[in-house]
């Protein structure tokens, strides 16, 4: 069996190993083996790295957002072409499917296509953001996702954005806005201009109390809130007490948090956001899984349009499998001003 070089986790907390034995994958026949150049760092790999959850195997091959370019596909593969750029957000824990190693597996309809309008390093930035976001609104939120060629009205109604100076944040107003709605979005006062500029239309602050978030929101919106999109995952008792002002007669809820334990409030139809289960054969992976394949076609024409664009981020002064393991260490220990990218190889 012919072997890659990689990053390994030995078990639960031991450090990132560069190694050499990594198998390298064949792809089946709707899967394209890609060669992995970039890769953006997220706190779900320190997580994973840490406490082994959601690793499928050990020793585990990481990672979850990526830039790569195609080298081979499948008899059946009718988007992808050997030479084709694509991004996304890997199948999570799966070690053949896991970007930190020379190739790696992708599923042709769960993958993003690169349009030219962007770099690589660019679309390594927007794999999960866009698709933890797509998720929350689209699917959590019972939004329609308009095609990207369509016009789409602006609403009088509101999508509230909880944490939208993030990643995935920056996705959530980008993502709503395309769907014709307004937006509110919470982060710190330092921070508001950042989230305008992602397009949102007012900004809030994230450091005052929940009542007096929801009453900022209720100023700024009148109550014609129909969806708070939590995408820090930790702002439940704001986002409930938003939804408590609310006039709409639908009221949801959608989080990253699928750890901490909260009572939702009778009349708001809750939905918990688990990208991490993409390509899992359980119920829940499947249904990330087929909602994945519907979403990825419509949200490829949105970054190829420009309405989904790229969050600031810097690439990593060195490159590499041992730059990457630096990097990862700089991550943790809080030092990424920005999204953090690290060049694995050339193409």
């Amino acid at each position: 069996m012919a072997t890659q070089k990689g990053l390994v986790v030995e078990k639960a907390g031991a450090p990132f190993t560069v190694v050499d034995n990594i198998p390298r994958s064949k792809p089946g026949p709707k899967q394209a083996l890609v060669k992995s150049l970039f890769v953006a760092i997220n706190p779900v790999e320190v997580f994973m790295q840490q406490t082994a959850i959601l690793t499928t195997a050990l020793p585990a091959v990481l990672g979850s957002d990526f830039g790569a370019i195609v080298l081979e596909t499948g008899s059946e593969c009718k988007k992808l072409h050997k030479g084709d750029y694509v991004f996304g957000s890997c199948n999570l824990g799966q070690n053949a499917y896991s970007p930190f190693q020379e190739t790696f597996l992708v599923d042709e309809d769960a993958a993003f296509r690169k349009s030219g309008n962007i770099s690589v390093e660019e679309s390594t930035t927007m794999g999960v953001g866009i698709l933890t976001s797509s998720f929350g609104i689209i699917v959590g939120g019972k939004v329609a996702l308009p095609d990207a060629e369509a016009t789409v009205p602006e609403r009088d109604e509101w999508i509230v954005v909880l944490g939208g100076s993030g990643t995935v944040g920056h996705f959530g107003i980008q993502i709503a806005r395309a769907c014709g709605y307004k937006v509110a979005a919470s982060c710190s006062p330092a921070k508001s201009s950042k989230v305008l500029a992602s397009g949102a239309n007012a900004a809030f602050s994230n450091r005052a109390s929940p009542d007096e978030q929801a009453a900022e929101v209720k100023s700024i919106t009148g109550g014609k809130v129909g969806l708070v999109w939590d995408s820090s995952g930790q702002a439940h008792e704001a986002g409930f007490k938003i939804l408590a002002e609310s006039t709409a007669q639908a009221k949801y809820f959608s989080t990253t948090d699928n750890v901490n334990n909260y009572t939702v409030p009778p009349g708001i139809n809750e939905y918990q956001v688990r990208i991490g289960m993409l390509g899992r054969d359980t119920d829940i992976g499947r249904h990330i899984s087929e909602e994945t394949v519907k979403l990825v076609p419509v949200l490829e024409g949105h970054v190829a349009k420009g309405t989904l664009g790229p969050v600031e981020f810097d690439v990593f002064d060195e490159s590499g499998w041992e730059a990457l393991v630096d990097a990862i260490k700089y991550y943790a220990e809080g030092k990424a001003a920005k999204k953090l990218l690290v060049r694995l190889q050339a193409v």
